[in-house]
Order: structure tokens, then sequence, then C-alpha cells
């Protein structure tokens, strides 16, 4: 099992003029401390005010005014500061780009991170947004899946051929590669019945985020069953989930149950919205004492 953890490149954090520094001293107390990945999150821009319903229950967890830094230039700057911690993304909105520049800025991050990258994508619910950016709302799921199945052969084929809906390709030529072969590995987000489908048909992984136990056993019980029905093994899918938990004690509890389940990336709870990244670092390395993480 492995133990990820959210940088506070959004939110209430990332209103402070000392946002830098605290990305910065995020992703260096988690590489240092044995972390296997640090997250990104992604909003392009926001409506006033929200009015699509927020599909993890309750209400978004951000406000319209709190800022986020762009993931790609994010992790690129996280890259020169680290050495061993994987670089995620958690996820990027696949509708909002275009693929090709998307998967050129995700090879660069590959590239310049010596191969760290660890891409989490999904088709988006905020409809407000894509209506500010000019992406069709109905469209989302179609888009996602052609984007994804565009960014896997720019990222592997020399001479790229592809005929979509969306996009088209003449033997077009691609460079660089990602260092990760034959690409970083790329997990699927969301918790829709098309999204599922999604993760067990062509994803790594699935990244959860589950109302409740049940709700995220669920879910792994559908991307396994969407995988076997793809002619994939199950097994080889990865999950990412803090299984609803709180706090670091609701965490530590729940990581057996987590185990036995099929969760192989726990992610901490946001700990950047205490009222210190001293506090928030302090609670990292008490985690880090109790399952002995130590970095290699």
């Amino acid at each position: 099992m492995q133990f990820g953890v959210a940088l506070p490149q959004f939110g209430p954090s990332a209103r402070t003029a000392a946002v830098r520094e605290r990305v910065r001293d995020v992703a260096t107390a988690a590489d240092r401390l044995g972390y296997d990945v640090v997250w990104t999150a992604e909003h392009l821009i926001f409506p006033h005010a929200i009015e699509t319903p927020y599909p993890y229950g309750g209400r978004a967890p951000f406000d319209v005014t709190d800022p986020i830094l762009d993931v790609a230039s994010t992790l690129a700057y996280v890259a020169a500061l680290t050495t061993r911690v994987r670089l995620g993304t958690s996820v990027v909105v696949l509708p909002y780009h275009h693929p090709i520049a998307l998967a050129k800025a995700m090879a660069t991050v590959d590239v310049l991170s010596n191969g760290r990258l660890l891409l989490g994508v999904a088709g988006g619910w905020l409809r407000e947004e894509f209506d500010l950016l000019g992406v069709p709302f109905g469209q989302r799921g179609a888009r996602t899946d052609e984007y994804l199945a565009l960014l896997k052969r720019l990222w592997t084929d020399d001479r790229v051929t592809f005929h979509g809906r969306f996009f088209s390709l003449e033997d077009a030529v691609f460079f660089p590669k990602p260092v990760q072969r034959p690409h970083p590995p790329v997990w699927i987000g969301g918790d829709g019945a098309a999204a599922l489908e999604r993760a067990g048909r062509s994803g790594d992984g699935w990244m959860a985020v589950p109302r409740d136990l049940a709700h995220l056993d669920a879910g792994i019980t559908a991307i396994r069953s969407a995988a076997e029905r793809a002619g994939r093994d199950p097994a080889q899918l990865g999950v990412a989930s803090s299984g609803g938990a709180r706090s670091l004690a609701e965490i530590l509890d729940l990581i057996p149950r987590l185990e036995r389940m099929g969760v192989t990336i726990v992610n901490l709870p946001a700990l950047f919205w205490t009222p210190s990244i001293e506090e928030a670092i302090e609670l990292m390395e008490t985690f880090a004492q109790q399952l002995r993480l130590r970095s290699p």
C-alpha cells in the first residue's frame, strides 16, 4: 500500500502570498518522509455562483475566489524540488484541454521529473465551467474517451495517424515521448457508471471520492467487472482513496479495511487546510512515523 498527500496549490491555502513556499514545504516534506505521491487538483475558471450540484455530496468544498494554481506548472516546479515522490493530478478535467497541448505539457513533466508523473483525469462535473470554456457539457464523456485514446497514441507512436470525432491527425510526429513506457499511468476519476466503466476498460487505476465505504466497495466491484469485460486483469487496477476519512486517526483505523477492499494508495485528508503549514507538516510527520514510512 502507498500513501499520498495533496499539495496546497488550491483552496484557502493558496490565497496566501507565501503559496510558493507552502507548495515547496509540503512537497519536500513528502519526498523526505517517504510519501509515494503528491496530488494537484484542477479547475480553470468559476462562475460567480455555482448552481451545479456537487457530485460527491454537500456543497463544493471551495469558494469560487479560492486560487487554483495551474497543474502542469506546479508539477514542473515540484519536480525540481524533489527526487523520488510521484507527481499526481487528481484530477485533470480532460475535456477542458486541447489533447495535443496537454500531451506535450504532461510529457514535459514526465521528462523533467525523470518519469514520476501519475496522470489522473476525469470528465468533469461543473456545467458552468464547461460553458465558460466553450466546451459542450453533453460531449464530456465522448471527449474524455477520445482525448484519452489520442494522448496514448501521441505518447507511444513515432508516427501518429488518428481519426476521431473531434480530432484527426495524419502521419504526425510528436516528441518528446514520456520517460515512462509505454506511457505514464493514467488513472480515471469520477463515480458515475460511465466513469467506472472507463476506469476498468482503459485506466491504470481509479481515483475514488467515496461518500462511505459501501460506496467505495461498489465502485471497486464495478471497475473490476468492467476490466474483466474488456479482457483485462482486474488485479492490475489501482485504487486511490481516503475511504471518506476526515482525520489521521480515522485513516489509521481504516487502513487494514481499505487494503482488504483493494485500495492501493491511501490519500490523507487536505492537511493544508489546518491553521498553519507547519501544523500540516507535523501531521505528515506523525502519520509517517505511525506507518514507519521511509524514503529510499
